[in-house]
């Protein structure tokens, strides 16, 4: 007797989301009669259970020889994965300014703000998704979308109903991976006088004007300067923006957790938590970034950079073989705060010793019936405690500075311009001083060995 599988056999693919029905080489000698039922049976002896499609079913009957093979049958329904939560800011948060053909080098940013009650940013929820099935019945889980992490910071508040997040207070809006916050700003007009004296302030700060030797700035947020900024001191909790340059006598010094946008360094200290960004040239300063400097229109001449991950400028060091230093990796600061703390340490742990061997001896010859014995365990336990929480301050500062630790294996130095004689480079525990002119090349630690190659 004629078996509808001596004639037919399906394939499905290998996700099992399509079944296609084929014919055997003894199609053309079929003497039996199929209809969809006896296909339908077939299918489902064979786990074909869903997606049939019933119009291709009349295909396989009305089929009039092999060449009308193979027909799909059955077709599974794709999953569809959720889609991810997102946000949508009201608000532009770019500092760029357009750098139009008359571009003035000293317009480098502009400072995004709102007002209470503003909007600044609307989140669109993840989606479940659709789960799908197979043509064998298998259910496939459908992946829900991911929320967004962003949360309500300082003076934002976030409506639920709404998914909206708003303005609790003036000021410059701030935003990272985490959170949204607003940044109350102080403004100065002027340059810098005896009229304002020192500003330490828990906002951002605008100074329309310069800074003069002597002076200190510091803030939690940003700090943009409009003008020059000379012998001072300037440390931001997040980046300093400095239109014209630090002229530091050896005595300036700029400190930003984030970045430094500045046109200029002449004999300063610089220190970037993240990256540095120098309009024209680096003279003579001893620079710490991060991560990156970039001083592509300008010279690096003179002083030390301490950098994690990249250098890029246009020259590097000068004609006059004027010697410049550029160090990868552990950084000269951050090494010289490390010496000086593990000698902290040393000192504590000597000290806990000798405070424990009095301890016991103490506590040995403890005469309950004498106050100056009792006494005298109570300033030993007072100044064991006191050292043992300095030296849990130690190593928890140590710890931080591993953080702060580049990989020198991953760094380069780029010259899109001319690196000159008497440039040491320093790429961890490697060093190279450059003994001949180079143009346009890159500098790279390649097992462990320091390479110059040509751009």
């Amino acid at each position: 007797m004629d078996r509808i599988q001596d004639y037919f056999y399906i394939q499905t693919s290998h996700d099992c989301m399509i079944a296609s029905l084929h014919c055997s080489d003894q199609y053309e000698e079929m003497g039996m009669f199929i209809d969809e039922q006896a296909i339908i049976y077939y299918l489902k002896e064979n786990n074909i259970v869903f997606g049939i499609d019933y119009g291709s079913l009349q295909q396989v009957i009305s089929a009039k020889d092999k060449n009308d093979f193979p027909i799909i049958v059955a077709q599974g329904l794709h999953v569809e994965n959720g889609n991810d939560g997102y946000i949508t800011y009201e608000l532009n948060f770019s500092s760029e300014i357009s750098k139009s053909p008359n571009w003035n080098f000293r317009d480098i940013m502009r400072i995004p703000s709102v007002h209470t009650g503003q909007k600044i940013a609307t989140v669109t929820m993840p989606t479940a998704g659709k789960n799908g099935t197979d043509v064998n019945g298998n259910a496939i889980q459908a992946l829900p979308g991911k929320p967004v992490q962003i949360k309500a910071g300082k003076n934002v508040v976030y409506h639920e109903k709404e998914h909206s997040f708003y303005a609790a207070s003036e000021g410059q809006v701030s935003t990272n991976e985490r959170y949204i916050e607003i940044h109350k700003v102080f403004k100065v007009n002027e340059s810098l006088s005896m009229k304002n004296g020192n500003l330490d302030f828990v906002g951002s700060i605008i100074i329309h004007g310069d800074v003069p030797t002597g002076y200190t700035v510091k803030a939690k947020g940003d700090i943009k300067v409009f003008g020059m900024v000379e012998a001072a001191t300037i440390i931001a909790g997040g980046s300093i923006f400095i239109s014209e340059g630090l002229a530091g006598l050896q005595k300036g010094y700029i400190k930003a957790g984030e970045n430094i946008h500045i046109g200029n360094i002449n004999q300063g200290f610089a220190y970037a938590g993240n990256d540095l960004f120098v309009e024209s040239s680096i003279l003579h300063s001893e620079c710490t970034a991060k991560n990156n400097v970039y001083c592509q229109k300008g010279n690096i001449i003179g002083g030390t950079l301490s950098v994690g991950i990249s250098v890029e400028a246009k020259d590097i060091g000068n004609r006059m073989s004027t010697q410049t230093e550029i160090v990868f990796g552990m950084n000269k600061i951050i090494k010289e705060k490390e010496k000086q703390l593990v000698a902290k340490k040393e000192e504590l742990e000597d000290t806990l010793k000798k405070l424990t061997v009095i301890g016991k001896k103490v506590e040995s010859e403890l005469d309950q019936n004498n106050p100056k014995t009792r006494i005298t365990l109570l300033r030993q336990r007072n100044s064991y405690k006191k050292t043992a929480d300095q030296l849990a301050d130690i190593d928890g500062m140590l710890t931080q500075l591993n953080s702060y630790l580049g990989s020198e294996k991953e760094a380069k130095l780029v010259a899109n311009g001319h690196l000159y004689p008497n440039v040491m480079v320093t790429f961890g525990k490697y060093k190279r001083k450059i003994d001949t002119a180079y143009k346009h090349v890159q500098m790279n630690l390649d097992q462990n060995e320091i390479t110059v190659q040509a751009l």
